[in-house]
């Protein structure tokens, strides 16, 4: 209804003292491998790997000659630090008119929020890449990470070719169909029988194949909302649990395969379905002892990044600066490390899934 300057010149608007956040999706992802962290040393993070196997043993008998030879058995992986920036810019004008009594919302806490929000939007983009955008400058993801060699051709600096298949993750294509039998397939190939740590410890993709697959379970789906409740995982939990169990920890609505949670990212290639071995692959901050860390989330923006981790490495901040030439505050947000991946075998992905 439209009313006339009757009403609206003797009546006060109410603005709501939270914004609505209506751009940004769910980043699953970002918020596992963040909330994880390791930290960054040096120059670049190194570490051996085993690309062959001595194979000069043998039975003998007697006094029969030994080998005495050596055998080359390791290369050097090796990955170098990266960053990400956005800025913070604050008008003086605007900032000393929305300090009077008429605010309703902090000005320079909801652009500060907004600003991580979209940062954290951006990195979940960033993650899925291949990591050769702005002249490889942007941070190493799962395209490049886990992969067989047939797109990215280097692993930890290393040629994947020069070592195959030691370097190469497991990529199959689908024939368009996701179904129990190919997801054995992909499991068992990763997986290193007998050893715990050598299997997927959780499923990725977007939210299309996720109900491909729901289609598949569908009264087992049923039967377990029923008894249970809806299963989910938290940031750092390995296994499916009932939402009564978070104890209000961030949950993530999950289903399971062979006891391996399965969860939704909006951010998560199309068509693809991630299998990732966390015991390998994780994020590496590097923290700048001249910067802030900054405490993400806050609740002057309702977002789904306003749940993401208070705490964590690798992202820091300048604090507002005042330019010599300008009336008004600039502050610069960092995000410094990289997302590292140490053996590229226990890791696979499934492509063209269209159907189920």
């Amino acid at each position: 209804m439209t009313f006339t300057d009757r009403l609206t010149t003797v009546t006060q608007d109410e603005i709501l003292p939270q914004a609505m956040d209506a751009v940004l999706g769910g980043n699953f992802i970002t918020f596992r491998f963040v909330s994880n962290a390791k930290r960054w040393n040096g120059e670049s993070m190194k570490r051996p790997i085993m690309i062959a196997k001595n194979d000069l043993g043998g039975s003998f008998a007697g006094l029969d000659t030994h080998s005495t030879a050596t055998v080359d058995t390791r290369r050097m992986l090796e990955y170098d630090v990266r960053g990400y920036e956005i800025p913070v810019a604050i008008p003086g004008m605007e900032k000393a008119v929305n300090r009077t009594p008429a605010q309703v919302i902090n000005l320079v806490r909801i652009e500060v929020e907004t600003a991580q929000n979209s940062m954290m939007d951006d990195i979940g983009d960033l993650l899925y890449g291949d990591g050769t955008g702005n002249a490889s400058k942007n941070f190493l993801g799962l395209d490049a990470l886990i992969d067989d060699g047939s797109s990215v051709l280097t692993f930890g600096g290393l040629t994947r070719t020069d070592y195959d298949p030691y370097l190469d993750s497991t990529r199959t294509a689908s024939g368009g169909t996701l179904t129990l039998a190919k997801m054995a397939t992909l499991v068992s190939t990763v997986s290193t029988s007998g050893s715990s740590r050598r299997r997927p410890s959780i499923f990725v993709s977007d939210e299309t194949v996720w109900d491909l697959y729901e289609t598949l379970l569908s009264p087992t789906v049923r039967a377990n909302y029923n008894a249970f409740g809806l299963p989910m995982i938290s940031r750092t939990s390995k296994a499916p649990m009932r939402a009564s169990e978070l104890k209000g920890a961030a949950g993530y609505v999950s289903l399971s395969y062979r006891g391996i949670p399965w969860v939704p990212d909006e951010k998560s290639t199309a068509q693809t379905l991630w299998a990732i071995n966390e015991n390998f692959i994780s994020w590496y901050g590097l923290k700048d002892p001249d910067l802030k860390q900054i405490s993400m989330g806050g609740g002057t923006l309702d977002s789904p990044y306003a749940e993401a981790p208070s705490k964590n490495i690798g992202f820091q901040w300048t604090g507002f600066m005042r330019p010599i030439n300008q009336y008004g505050e600039v502050a610069h947000l960092y995000l410094l490390g990289n997302l590292l991946n140490w053996n590229a075998r226990p890791h696979g992905r499934l492509t063209g899934i269209t159907g189920a």
